[in-house]
C-alpha cells in the first residue's frame, strides 16, 4: 500500500470570485471506469453541464409542454459529444429522455458506447460518427422533433494559414462550430439550447445570432482561466482580433497564475438558451428578478461586460449586469489541478483545500 501525501494548495486563492472545483462534485459520476477521449477539458465540459442542467429544467417546467412528454420521449441531441459525458448527465435526471450524440472524432462513438453501458444508459442512448455539417445528419435531426441541443464544441480561432488540431481549431474567429449548431437549431427547432463559447470566439456575435433566430438566453456561467496550450500558441492573433475579449492585467494574471506561468485570462461561457419570441422594440423581456438590462438584447449588455473584464479582468465579474442570471468563478492553475483530480479519481478524506495522490517509491535503476 503505497503512503498518502497530503499537498495543501501553495497560494490562497485571489480574487472575489469562487473557485470552480466546488462544482466538481457534478463529475464524480464519471471516473473510472468511465472513460474520455483522447481531448478532453474537465473545465469545458463542467461548464455545459451546468448550462444543459439549466436548460433542461426550463424544458420540463414549461406548461407548454405538460402532457408532450408522457405521449413521446425527451429527444437530446449532443453535437461534439466526445464521451458523451453531458448527454448522460441529463440522461440522469430525466428518465423519460433519448439521447443522440455525435462527433467527427472516430473513436468517440466507441468510447460513448462504452461509457453508456457503464453508466447504464445504453438502452436510451445512440451515438454516430458525423461532422456537424453533413447533410446527413441534418436530415436525421429533421426526421424527429429535438427538444435540447447541446453543443461544447473546439473555440481556439486560427489565423490565417494555421490549422490547428481537430479538437481546438475553430476557423478565423473561433465561432465556426457554434454558428453551424445554431443553423441546425434553426432548422430543427428545439426548445432550449446548451452552447459553450469563450470570450476569445466572437461570443457577442454567438449570443446574437441566437437572437437572431428566436433563442433568448435564459442562463449565463463564466469562469476565468489562463491561457493554456492552444489559446497561448495564438495570443498574438488574438490580440488583434476585435471579437476577442482577454485581459493583461497584472492583478488578474496573479489571480490565475500566482506562479507568473499566464500571458492572459480570459472567459469560458456555457449559456442556457430556450425558444421564445422578442420583446416590443426588438429585445428580450427580462428576467423580472434581475431587472438590469431590462428589454435589451443579452448580446448588447454581454459586449459590455466582455469590455469591461478586457479591462478591469475579475473584478468585473462581481456584479455582472445582464438581462438574466449571471454565476461566475475562479480556475487558477491549482485548481486546474484539483479538477483533473475530481474526475480521474476519489480524492481521499482531507481537510478542505488539500488534494491527496499516492506516493510510490522510485525502483534502483
Amino acid at each position: 500500500m503505497s503512503p498518502r501525501v497530503p499537498f495543501a494548495r501553495p497560494v490562497p486563492s485571489r480574487g472575489p470570485l469562487p473557485l470552480f472545483s466546488i462544482e466538481g462534485h457534478r463529475l464524480t459520476r464519471f471516473r473510472p471506469p468511465f472513460r474520455f477521449t483522447s481531448f478532453f477539458a474537465p473545465e469545458d465540459t463542467l461548464l455545459c453541464v451546468l448550462a444543459a442542467e439549466t436548460a433542461l429544467l426550463r424544458v420540463t417546467a414549461d406548461p407548454t409542454n405538460e402532457g408532450e412528454g408522457d405521449a413521446r420521449a425527451l429527444r437530446i441531441v449532443e453535437l461534439t459529444a466526445g464521451s458523451g459525458l453531458v448527454g448522460f448527465r441529463l440522461l440522469d435526471a430525466a428518465r423519460n429522455a433519448r439521447l443522440l450524440g455525435v462527433d467527427v472524432d472516430p473513436e468517440a462513438p466507441e468510447v460513448a458506447a462504452a461509457n453508456a453501458e457503464v453508466l447504464g444508459h445504453a438502452a436510451r442512448s445512440r451515438f454516430a460518427r458525423a461532422s456537424m455539417w453533413s447533410p446527413e445528419l441534418e436530415r436525421e435531426l429533421a426526421s424527429v422533433p429535438v427538444d435540447i441541443m447541446v453543443c461544447n464544441p473546439p473555440y481556439i480561432p486560427e489565423p490565417p494559414g494555421t490549422a490547428l488540431p481537430l479538437e481546438a481549431g475553430a476557423g478565423p474567429d473561433g465561432a465556426a462550430h457554434l454558428r453551424r449548431a445554431l443553423e441546425l437549431a434553426e432548422r430543427t427547432g428545439p426548445a432550449a439550447l446548451a452552447l459553450s463559447f469563450c470570450s476569445l470566439a466572437d461570443p457577442v456575435g454567438v449570443v446574437h445570432e441566437a437572437e437572431r433566430i428566436g433563442y433568448a438566453l435564459e442562463a449565463l456561467y463564466a469562469v476565468v482561466i489562463p491561457d493554456g496550450e492552444y489559446s497561448g500558441a495564438v495570443y498574438g492573433y488574438l490580440r488583434g482580433l476585435s471579437t476577442a475579449y482577454l485581459c493583461e492585467t497584472p492583478e488578474t494574471i496573479a489571480a490565475i497564475a500566482p506562479d507568473g506561468s499566464a500571458r492572459f485570462a480570459y472567459l469560458l461561457l456555457a449559456g442556457a438558451f430556450r425558444a421564445g419570441a422578442p420583446a416590443a422594440g426588438g429585445g428580450w423581456k427580462a428576467d423580472p428578478v434581475i431587472g438590469a438590462g431590462a428589454g435589451e438584447p443579452a448580446s448588447h449588455a454581454l459586449e459590455r461586460l466582455l469590455e469591461d473584464f478586457a479591462v478591469r479582468g475579475v473584478e468585473a465579474l462581481d456584479v455582472p449586469q445582464l438581462p438574466c442570471p449571471v454565476t461566475s468563478w475562479l480556475l487558477d492553475r491549482w485548481d486546474e489541478v484539483a479538477l483533473r483530480a475530481i474526475v480521474h479519481g476519489p480524492l481521499h478524506a482531507t481537510p478542505p483545500g488539500t488534494l491527496v495522490v499516492e506516493s510510490f517509491p522510485l525502483s534502483p535503476v
